[in-house]
């Protein structure tokens, strides 16, 4: 918030594998550093400057994704 001007900080991601989630909570918890928000993707919201097999086979549908950041964050306390 320092650096942005007191401007909201944030992260958008896809969910690759649910241990990159993990990594990044336990970042989270170790630093005391967590965004202001987090968007998440689903793998069907690809870009269309990506090639096709990215856009088809990338990422976790944004249900299964979302389910997943959720569940991860409220269970170490860091969304109620």
């Amino acid at each position: 918030r320092e650096l942005s001007g007191g401007k909201p900080v944030g992260i958008k991601l896809c969910v690759g594998q649910p241990q990159e989630i993990a990594a990044m909570v336990h970042a989270m918890l170790d630093t005391g550093v967590t965004p202001d928000f987090i968007t998440v993707d689903g793998a069907e919201g690809g870009t269309g400057a990506a090639p096709s097999e990215f856009q088809d086979s990338v990422g976790m549908p944004l249900a299964e994704g979302l389910r997943l950041v959720d569940g991860m964050l409220a269970g170490a306390g860091l969304r109620s």
